[in-house]
């Protein structure tokens, strides 16, 4: 491959490929707040707090126990180079080490432009409570009810290149080989109270208006909110696609919307959509992050084959009717 491909994400309606689990509060946010702790089924504090990917604010320098992320690297421990320095029990760290229980650790400076870090969710209710699904309660009205999908793709793809491990070892499985446009065609979630033009992820221009759930976005939940795109939705996508692939600047595109309607979607462009390039379809059956969830790699199995141009033929058209991933 000469050069990265240049690829459309088309962001679909009721999209679980571009959903999320609820942000639920960490026991390390209530312990600080004094909040009752989430349990285990036997009446214990869950074990662990579940990381979900968030910016740091500031630069921030940890320190990482040497062997901790294999249990078998210490057994071959003479193949290492020496850790950058040693922690006591005091919390000092030492060029050498100074006593028979010192650590050897890496010192690693975390910075806000490295991308997303798995942390514990800290936030809070605007009435201090713990945050324990999508809605401040069951069945709250959409004023008090959270976003669970992605409003483009932005943030998913990124979460992928930053976070998912390839088979060597290695990650940016989208970034190394495609440079990705992202596109809200009938987006699963939207901007309730509009977005300035610098804050976009999305290749659109200027401003966001505030957005209306059955009107500009398309989720499925909460449940009691969902919202299904009207009849003449596939028409407004499909127009809108055409132009985007007429453009010139993609070798192909991927589409991503609910496993219900994905495959009539994708076989309806294949009629209508004059392009010579191809438009992958990827669905999931569970959300971004949760245990495993398709998704990520469903569409890094998409940029896959639009890079590696299988899918042309002798003129260097796209000789394939319909891909679906899901």
């Amino acid at each position: 491959m000469s050069r990265k491909s240049r690829i459309a994400h088309l962001a679909g309606p009721n999209a679980t490929i571009q959903n999320t689990p609820p942000l639920v509060t960490s026991n390390k946010a209530r312990a600080k707040h004094g909040l009752p702790l989430l349990m285990n089924p036997d009446g214990t504090p869950a074990r662990f707090d579940v990381l979900r990917a968030q910016r740091l604010a500031v630069p921030v320098t940890v320190y990482v126990e040497q062997f901790s992320a294999h249990p078998l690297e210490a057994d071959v421990a003479e193949l290492y180079a020496a850790p950058d320095g040693w922690i006591g029990s005091d919390g000092q760290v030492c060029a050498e080490r100074q006593g028979p229980d010192d650590k050897p650790v890496y010192a690693v400076e975390l910075r806000p432009e490295d991308g997303v870090y798995p942390l514990p969710y800290m936030a809070r209710q605007a009435d201090g409570a713990a945050w324990e699904e999508e809605c401040a309660f069951t069945g709250a009205p959409e004023a008090e009810a959270r976003q669970g999908f992605f409003p483009d793709g932005a943030r998913s793809f990124e979460e992928i290149d930053r976070l998912q491990i390839g088979e060597a070892g290695t990650g940016n499985l989208i970034g190394a080989k495609a440079e990705v446009d992202f596109y809200r065609i009938l987006p699963p979630s939207g901007y309730t109270k509009g977005l300035s033009a610098d804050r976009r992820t999305d290749a659109g221009a200027g401003d966001v208006p505030p957005e209306r759930r059955g009107t500009d976005f398309f989720p499925y939940k909460p449940p009691h909110l969902a919202a299904s795109v009207p009849r003449p939705g596939l028409a407004r996508a499909t127009n809108a696609v055409q132009r985007i692939l007429a453009s010139g600047k993609y070798d192909g595109a991927i589409w991503t919307e609910g496993s219900p309607r994905i495959e009539e979607t994708i076989y309806w462009f294949s009629l209508l959509i004059d392009t010579t390039h191809p438009i992958c379809g990827n669905a999931a059956q569970r959300p971004h992050g949760m245990i495993s969830n398709d998704g990520p790699e469903n569409i890094v199995d998409s940029v896959d084959y639009i890079a590696s141009q299988v899918w042309e033929d002798e003129e260097g058209r796209n000789r394939v009717v319909g891909l679906l991933f899901q």
